[in-house]
C-alpha cells in the first residue's frame, strides 16, 4: 500500500488560523477534485465558511494516542493520496508521534506546516485572549512577570522543531508577523494547491482582530468589576467589537524599555532555534527594536482615527454592557456589591455622559431609597443635558 501523504497544519496560536480553517473549508470541494481531501464535518465546514471562529478539522480523542488516530483517517479514506489536517491543538502533541514511528511510519508521509510570530506580537496577543475570554484584569507587564517573561509558544515551538528534525520529518515554517495578509494563502502554496486559494472570498476578511489599547484597558476594568459576577461579560463584549467594528486599528501592547530588554534575552534561545528554520529576511526578530521616525503627517492621521475609534469603541462597550446587566436584572435585582461597582464604573473619565446616566439609572432601579445616588443621577443627567 502506497504511503498518503499528510500534512499537518499544527499553528501555533493566533498566527491567522481561523483565516486558514475558513479558506480551507470553502475550497475543499476545489481540493478533492485534486485528490486533497481536507477531512471536515459539514456543520464545522460551513460555519467555517461563514468566516466564524473554528477549531479546525482535528479534536484529541483523550482515549486514543495521535499515531492511532492518524493511521485510522488514512486507512478510512484510502482512495486519497494528500489529507490536510489543521489544528492549534496538534502544536501541543504532534511530537508524540515521534514516540511510536513504528506504528504509522509504513501509512503515512508527514510533514508539517507551523506559523510562527515575533515575540512581542505573539504574547500580546495571548495576553488579549486572556482578557476576552478568561477575565484577565492585570497590567500586561504584570502578566509577563508571572509568566517570568517566558514565551510558552516560542519555548515550545524550538522543542518542536528539534525534535521533529531528530526524526528527519519535514517541515515548514511561516513568519506570520511578515505575511499577515497572505498566510491562508501560503498554507494552500505549501500543500501543494496556491491555485485553489479561493481569493475573491477572502479578499480583505477580518477573522477574530486583536483590541486596541483603548478596548483592552477598557475589558480589564470591566473584568476587575463584572467577572466574578458575570464570568461571560468580556467574551460577550469582545464579540460585539469583533463583529460589529472588524477594522479598528490593533496596537501591541506597551512595555518599558527594561522588561522589553528581558523579554529578549530570556526567550533568546528559542528565537535562535526558530530562526535556524527561516530564511535571514523571513527571520523572528530577536532584539528590541529601536522606534522608527515617522512623517509627522502619517502620525498625525493615525492617531485622529485612533481618537475616533476609540469612541466607537466605548461607546459598543457601554452599550453592550448595558443591555448585557438589564437582561440580568429580568431575573434577579442586582447586588449591593454590583451597584457600588456600577457607581464606581460611572466615574470613569472614559464615558460619555450618556453612558454615565444609563449606569447610574440601572444602579437607582436597585437601590431606590440611596440618596447620594439620586444626586449622583441628578448631576449626570445635568450634564448629559447641558
Amino acid at each position: 500500500m502506497p504511503k498518503t501523504k499528510l500534512f499537518l497544519h499544527i499553528g501555533h496560536g493566533k498566527t491567522g488560523t481561523s483565516a486558514i480553517q475558513s479558506a480551507l473549508a470553502m475550497a475543499a470541494e476545489d481540493l478533492l477534485g485534486q485528490q486533497i481531501l481536507y477531512p471536515i464535518e459539514p456543520i464545522e465546514r460551513e460555519k467555517a465558511a461563514r468566516l466564524e471562529i473554528t477549531s479546525g478539522n482535528w479534536k484529541q480523542h483523550p482515549e486514543q494516542h495521535l499515531s492511532e488516530q492518524l493511521v485510522e483517517l488514512v486507512l478510512t479514506h484510502k482512495t486519497h493520496n494528500c489529507i490536510v489536517l489543521s489544528s492549534e491543538s496538534l502544536f501541543w502533541h504532534v511530537t508524540s508521534l515521534l514516540d511510536r514511528t513504528e506504528h504509522w511510519r509504513d501509512y503515512l508521509d508527514i510533514q508539517v506546516i507551523l506559523a510562527v510570530r515575533d515575540l512581542e506580537e505573539m504574547l500580546s496577543s495571548e495576553y488579549q485572549q486572556r482578557v476576552k475570554r478568561h477575565g484577565e484584569q492585570r497590567p500586561f507587564e504584570q502578566f509577563l512577570r508571572n509568566r517570568h517573561f517566558v514565551s510558552s509558544h516560542h519555548k515550545k515551538a524550538a522543542e518542536v522543531l528539534t525534535e521533529l528534525d531528530a526524526a528527519n520529518i519535514p517541515t515548514t515554517v511561516i513568519n506570520y508577523s511578515n505575511n499577515k495578509r497572505t498566510i491562508a494563502e501560503l498554507i494552500f502554496r505549501a500543500i501543494g494547491a496556491e491555485q485553489l486559494f479561493p481569493r475573491v472570498a477572502m479578499e480583505g476578511k477580518v477573522i477574530n482582530r486583536s483590541l486596541s489599547q483603548k478596548e483592552l484597558q477598557t475589558l480589564t476594568v470591566v473584568n476587575a468589576l463584572y467577572h466574578a459576577k458575570f464570568p461571560w461579560i468580556s467574551a460577550r463584549l469582545s464579540d460585539a467589537l469583533a463583529k460589529q467594528l472588524p477594522y479598528v486599528l490593533s496596537q501591541k501592547c506597551r512595555l518599558s524599555k527594561n522588561s522589553r530588554d528581558k523579554l529578549y534575552s530570556l526567550n533568546r534561545e528559542h528565537l535562535d532555534v526558530i530562526n535556524q528554520h527561516l530564511s535571514p529576511e523571513e527571520a523572528l526578530t530577536t532584539r528590541p527594536q529601536q522606534p522608527i521616525e515617522e512623517d509627522p503627517a502619517i502620525v498625525r492621521e493615525r492617531n485622529q482615527r485612533i481618537r475616533e475609534e476609540e469612541q466607537q469603541s466605548l461607546d459598543l462597550i457601554s452599550s453592550t454592557l448595558m443591555v448585557a446587566i438589564q437582561q440580568d436584572q429580568l431575573s434577579k435585582r442586582l447586588s449591593n456589591g454590583t451597584v457600588d461597582a456600577l457607581i464606581q464604573l460611572s466615574h470613569s473619565p472614559d464615558l460619555s455622559q450618556e453612558s454615565r446616566v444609563e449606569l447610574l439609572e440601572i444602579a437607582k432601579f436597585n437601590r431606590p431609597q440611596g440618596q447620594r445616588l439620586s444626586k449622583l443621577l441628578d448631576q449626570a443627567r445635568l450634564r448629559a443635558d447641558g
